[in-house]
């Protein structure tokens, strides 16, 4: 787990997806939100159950009014990214997408990159586990599935000039993919 629990992550994911008042069903909800929580808690078998039971502790504390048959309206506030957290957000977003996948086609366990997405600042955090000097636990995990092209250097790759990440950054990515990938030919 990250550090974080269901009834928060739940929370967090409606005030991400809804506005105050707007109304919503369970299944519109599992479809925008389960893999983010899945990816999240990737040692949760059930998922969708344990969504439909933090709700229900939602509904009794009022963040949720239900109306039956799997119809909710969100009480809460929405959370809207201010213009200078947007950049941020997309990138956390990108590693969240990220963990997702690699949680539903490998079964690893992308913790390290979950924190990039759940940081303060997800592009610090990417530097932090980039340019760290070894590689990171999902990293070596993927390395071993023969899953590089699921790393979050191909994904910095790959977002480096979308986002301005710098040349020290891209260099580090490509440099540790070309140093394993050369170990396993």
């Amino acid at each position: 787990m990250v550090g974080t629990t269901w009834k928060q992550a739940v929370a967090g994911e409606l005030a991400r997806l809804y506005r105050p008042g707007q109304e919503f069903t369970l299944a519109d909800f599992y479809a925008k939100a389960e893999k983010r929580l899945q990816a999240m808690y990737p040692d949760n078998t059930t998922v969708q159950a344990t969504i439909r039971q933090i709700l229900q502790r939602h509904r009794d504390s009022g963040l949720l009014t239900f109306h039956g048959n799997g119809r909710y309206t969100y009480n809460g506030t929405h959370r809207r990214p201010e213009r200078a957290e947007a950049r941020r957000s997309a990138l956390a977003e990108a590693a969240y997408q990220l963990a997702a996948r690699i949680t539903a086609e490998t079964k690893v366990a992308a913790t390290d990159y979950l924190a990039v997405a759940r940081a303060s600042d997800p592009e610090n955090a990417l530097r932090e586990l980039v340019l760290g000097g070894h590689a990171g636990a999902t990293f070596l995990a993927l390395n071993r599935a023969g899953r590089l092209d699921l790393s979050i250097e191909r994904l910095t790759i790959e977002l480096a000039g979308q986002y301005a990440l710098g040349a020290d950054l891209l260099s580090a990515a490509a440099d540790r993919l070309a140093y394993f990938e050369s170990e396993s030919e």
